[in-house]
């Protein structure tokens, strides 16, 4: 398959964007990495005359964190950027770890987190951490801004509330609590090159023991990513227990809605959430008890 005959333009500046953007209305399509546009034009999935590269805009590569304001990351922040910058993978640990796990370093070197949201695939590796952090998106269209929580931007595979016109300009992520204990498991047959075939991502907040927060995000066994309701609720309020780790697997596993294809069978989708929320459970309230008791030692 080749490349269709288009229009290549790189503005340099956001307004410059826009403008282009206002004036190709329905004819254009926005290059983040291209990682994965490229290979839908090349198969007809998306048509386009105009291909507007955010390349060399640099507005949309600054990554900033403050301990008020927390992490506010322009869209076109690489991938490879995410997992080897020092400030997230210590305060936002869970984004670190999946970007490391995303693609290829080729990839990686390639790949944005905004063109990994908008792409919108169940099994995208960003987003399950972004939304057990509680993300929000900014969106921009000629002068008007709109944040939308991550959650409700994403709307079914390749879907999203993303209006004819905006550019996702920005994501931004609150300050993390400090006591906190997290896991991300992505699982497929190869170790690398891997797009997952489940993913859990398990984030908890504790108060000594007790769990006063979760988030159990599901990937790729439904139309969109799943946050487990039944399962963190479960969580709350109690100490961590492998018998509580296994009710609330149960019931992820009983709220999930994979399908099957010719990767996995649903059945076997679900009993992969069970044993793998279980995992990510007990890893991460494991992570904390580690950080508690390094914390301690560091006091004395």
């Amino acid at each position: 398959m080749i490349l269709p005959r288009f229009e290549f333009l790189e503005p340099a500046t956001f307004e410059e964007a826009l403008k282009i953007v206002e004036k190709n209305k329905g004819e254009a399509v926005m290059m983040a990495g291209g990682t994965d546009l490229l290979v839908n034009l090349k198969r007809k999935v998306i048509k386009a005359s105009v291909v507007i590269s955010l390349e060399k805009i640099d507005s949309l590569k600054q990554l900033n964190y403050s301990e008020s304001a927390g992490l506010t990351m322009g869209s076109m922040v690489r991938v490879s950027e995410l997992a080897e910058t020092p400030i997230i993978k210590q305060k936002f640990p869970l984004l670190a770890i999946a970007a490391s796990k995303l693609g290829s370093p080729q990839i990686r070197n390639r790949a944005t987190v905004g063109g990994n949201v908008c792409t919108a695939r169940p099994a995208g590796d960003t987003i399950g951490p972004l939304l057990a952090y509680g993300a929000e998106v900014q969106l921009v269209r000629g002068k008007e801004s709109r944040w939308e929580p991550l959650a409700k931007f994403i709307v079914g595979p390749g879907k999203t509330t993303k209006k004819e016109g905006e550019i996702l300009a920005a994501i931004k992520v609150k300050p993390c609590a400090a006591d906190t204990g997290y896991s991300y498991i992505k699982y497929g047959i190869r170790k690398a090159m891997e797009i997952a075939m489940v993913s859990v991502t398990t984030n908890l907040t504790f108060d000594g023991k007790k769990c006063t927060s979760a988030a159990v995000v599901l990937g790729a066994v439904g139309p969109v990513f799943m946050r487990s309701g039944d399962a963190e609720a479960t969580l709350c309020t109690k100490e961590i227990t492998e018998a509580l780790a296994e009710q609330a697997a149960e019931q992820a596993g009983a709220f999930c809605t994979p399908i099957t294809d010719t990767r996995a069978t649903a059945e076997y989708r679900c009993d992969l959430v069970k044993a793998l929320t279980k995992r990510g459970i007990l890893e991460a309230a494991g992570k904390h008890v580690k950080q508690s008791s390094s914390r301690k030692q560091e006091q004395k």
